[in-house]
């Protein structure tokens, strides 16, 4: 585990996005004059390009949250048979078709994007395409979806090792809100300006880490440690219903401990990147390809019509 030199451009040898360019502040103020962005998205990105993320408020509209608890509900219930669920069980993974007694476990449903348009409506809210296409400076794609009922206590990671883009650095994630979370709940938390943080090289040419590879324990240790070092915020995540976080590729994040008993945590996380790029399942399964949306992004999905075989423990998700 080693870091490599940065870009004279990025901060990553493998690119990024233009907030990521030595000169990004300077490229924000010509939007600026241009009016490619107004002022509450100049304020949005000088706070993504310091802290790694931006938390905006109310994005979501009630009657669109209304309509994906329904839709999650619906799904527990069997309405979507190909629908599947993700859970562990004695160090194994399994992906399997949703069961209604899947929802008493720590599980998440995976990709209800791909059923149901109240969800799509949910992730191309127009606060988060406004942001997302301010970024990207092209449409967005949303690759995966997470529905989360409780806190998953993941420790603190960086997605770039485990959610693989074939641009890495041009990777966003989101996490939406879909009750006000409380205190012990297992709160998603994150270290402010940690996607600044030194770049580890897997030894692999990417940014994703190898299954299986033997640093893997050491970089989590590693990511407290180096944050601790240049005195960078621990700071956990307590949003209102509606309220969206959306973060860097980079960013240092996780789940903290569930400390009440039985409190859930209910939210929906999303990955996206540009439309012209290709998440990693492209090249090694069956999917949907890209679909278009009414609002102008795009989305996909990967296509699990049959139970997959369980596996040994390797990287979550958030």
């Amino acid at each position: 585990m080693s870091s490599p030199a940065p870009s004279t451009d990025f901060r990553s040898r493998h690119g990024g996005l233009w907030p990521d360019r030595a000169d990004a502040e300077a490229r924000l103020e010509e939007k600026l004059a241009r009016g490619d962005v107004d002022d509450v998205q100049a304020a949005r990105l000088r706070d993504w390009m310091r802290d790694g993320f931006v938390v905006i408020p109310g994005a979501v509209p009630e009657a669109h949250l209304a309509a994906v608890d329904a839709a999650i509900a619906a799904t527990w219930a069997g309405a979507h048979p190909r629908a599947h669920v993700e859970y562990w069980r004695d160090g194994v993974q399994h992906i399997e078709p949703v069961q209604p007694e899947h929802e008493a476990l720590m599980a998440k449903l995976l990709d209800l994007h791909a059923y149901d348009e109240d969800v799509r409506r949910a992730i191309f809210s127009d606060a988060a395409l406004g942001f997302l296409r301010a970024l990207f400076e092209r449409p967005p794609l949303a690759f995966q979806t997470l529905t989360f009922q409780r806190g998953t206590e993941q420790p603190i990671h960086q997605d770039t090792a485990y959610v693989i883009v074939d641009a890495p650095m041009e990777l966003v994630g989101s996490w939406l809100a879909l009750e006000d979370v409380a205190e012990g709940s297992g709160e998603l938390e994150y270290y402010v300006g940690s996607h600044r943080l030194p770049e580890v090289d897997w030894g692999s040419g990417t940014k994703g880490m190898p299954a299986g590879h033997p640093d893997h324990e050491r970089w989590l240790a590693w990511l407290h440690e180096a944050s601790a070092e240049r005195g960078l915020e621990r700071r956990r995540f307590r949003p209102k219903r509606g309220d969206l976080l959306l973060w860097h590729a980079d960013l240092a994040h996780g789940g903290s401990p569930v400390t009440v008993p039985a409190s859930t945590r209910r939210s929906l996380v999303t990955h996206y990147c540009p439309v012209d790029r290709a998440p990693g399942y492209f090249a090694h399964c069956a999917h949907s390809e890209r679909l278009p949306h009414a609002s102008g992004a795009s989305y996909c999905y990967p296509c699990r019509w049959a139970p997959e075989p369980p596996h040994e423990r390797g990287p979550g998700d958030d």
